[in-house]
């Protein structure tokens, strides 16, 4: 029988760390990889504005940590499949970006770009809403709780909102959205605003009462290796990123714009459903989540590399997926864990 090789010392000690604090693993993915990964939050101020830095870190982990908590904690205890993490990704985004900040609204917000003039319509970026939805389900719900899943797979089905902490968590989200609220005050959206939350609302009521493994993955094993997957992973956020733009520059319709957008969603998750499988597919799951966060990091760098401190969450981003990658291709094969276990 194959026995695993020994990790290094300091890798142990990290992930004994985190197995006894695995809520500390999942606040590093998320707002780790979509904010500070991507440098959609710079990185940088640690070493020149670490009050700055603190700050912008308290505002993102209040809005992104109780959001990824109470997202994976219904679907642990709803049991339901990663349907109810699609849809709960989308209500997240719905909220981040509709409630707390307005970019679904605002054609002015400097992140929005071009794409507040460009398919703005009825008060709605419409091409930036179905492109910044992808962006949450996968990056800021979907794979956190995917990856803590790979890293230690005793959390998965494991309950962290127990007691005092569900409230708890619902308080900090719902402070920090009505902080992020008044901070962007954007009252031109108000009634949008109402919508939205109605909106999110509803999603969160269909994940409750659809069935349970409604579409999980068709296949009971994964149809494709694990370099697909990695394909996939890279195509997901360049063509997501990148076509709008170019049919944008291509003087064509923002509504062409936005329904490439969502076509290119569907696609890549239909591929996924496809072949992925429902157990047996740890290195295939690795290998999609390392090529949907490869361009992410990229982007960050590049943004960033007049001082590019954000190296360090780069080298620690590396230094997981190798580590996870080496421990699944070299472990005695064990009984397979469903698709959707987390």
């Amino acid at each position: 029988m194959a026995v695993p090789p020994r990790r290094p010392r300091g890798i142990a000690r990290a992930v004994a760390f985190f197995r006894r604090h695995p809520v500390l693993l999942l606040l590093a993915f998320t707002p780790g990889i979509p904010e500070y990964l991507s440098g959609s939050t710079a990185f940088w101020p640690i070493v020149v504005s670490p009050l700055g830095f603190l700050l912008f870190l308290g505002l993102n982990l209040g809005l992104y940590g109780p959001g990824v908590l109470l997202v994976r904690e219904a679907h642990v205890r709803w049991k339901k499949g990663w349907s109810t993490i699609i849809l709960l990704g989308a209500a997240y985004g719905l909220l981040e970006e509709g409630t707390a900040l307005s970019t679904l609204f605002n054609p002015k917000a400097s992140v929005v770009a071009n794409l507040g003039s460009y398919g703005h319509d009825f008060g709605v970026n419409w091409v930036w809403l179905i492109g910044i939805l992808g962006v949450h389900i996968v990056y800021s719900v979907g794979l956190p709780i995917l990856l803590l899943g790979l890293a230690l797979p005793e959390t998965r089905g494991q309950r962290f909102l127990t007691g005092f902490r569900l409230p708890l968590a619902l308080g900090i989200y719902a402070a920090d959205i009505g902080l992020l609220v008044v901070i962007t005050h954007y009252w031109a959206a108000a009634p949008l605003l109402v919508l939205v939350t109605a909106v999110a609302g509803a999603l969160w009521l269909v994940a409750w009462r659809i069935p349970p493994g409604w579409l999980d993955p068709r296949r009971p094993t994964p149809g494709r290796g694990p370099r697909f997957f990695l394909v996939l992973g890279l195509v997901y956020f360049v063509l997501l990123i990148v076509v709008p733009g170019l049919i944008e520059d291509a003087h064509q319709p923002a509504l062409l714009a936005g329904a490439v957008d969502f076509a290119i969603i569907l696609a890549v998750f239909l591929a996924v459903w496809w072949e992925i499988g429902r157990s047996s597919n740890e290195p295939q799951l690795i290998l999609l989540a390392l090529g949907v966060v490869l361009p992410l990091a990229a982007v960050g760098l590049v943004a960033q590399w007049f001082l590019p401190v954000v190296l360090v969450p780069d080298m620690l981003a590396a230094l997981f997926f190798g580590t996870i990658w080496k421990h699944y291709r070299t472990r005695t094969p064990e009984p397979p864990l469903p698709f959707g276990a987390t």
